[in-house]
């Protein structure tokens, strides 16, 4: 089911009556009835339109956000463009390699830190997750 925001329905509606009380036709001026009726239908009519705007947006896909910094994200990307965060387990992997291959000063693809990154994944994989959580808390949440 759509989701429907209640203040913004309950304001449109109550903006709504508003127009349609200086709307009225002199027999829903002198009837309390017509007036009601009058009235339902004003709501009734605008709530319909505040229902079919929601499920208008909700056909919409709504663009994939950087769960850090908020930044639309380009489709496949694997780093948020603004602030250089980590999307995925893998993209916060590889970060960390990169991380530890400058600290130690050796080549990314050496084969020694390969092997490290390799055995501690599959040894350790709590000490793995821990990192990569502290290299991107939302990408491995």
């Amino acid at each position: 089911m759509t989701e429907i925001d209640f203040g913004k329905l309950v304001s449109r509606v109550l903006a709504r009556m508003d127009g349609a009380e200086s709307e009225r036709t002199g027999e829903e001026n002198t009837n309390p009835y017509a007036a009601m009726q009058m009235y339902k239908a004003v709501v009734t009519e605008e709530i319909r339109q505040v229902f079919e705007e929601a499920e208008t947006r909700a056909d919409v896909p709504s663009p994939a956000t950087c769960s850090y910094c908020g930044t639309v994200l380009e489709e496949e990307a694997r780093f948020c463009a603004a602030c250089g965060m980590p999307l995925s387990e893998e993209a916060a992997a590889e970060r960390l390699g990169d991380l530890l291959a400058k600290d130690a000063g050796i080549a990314r693809d050496s084969p020694r830190l390969q092997a490290a990154l390799a055995r501690v994944r599959e040894e350790e994989p709590e000490a793995w997750n821990a990192l990569l959580q502290k290299i991107a808390p939302r990408a491995t949440a």
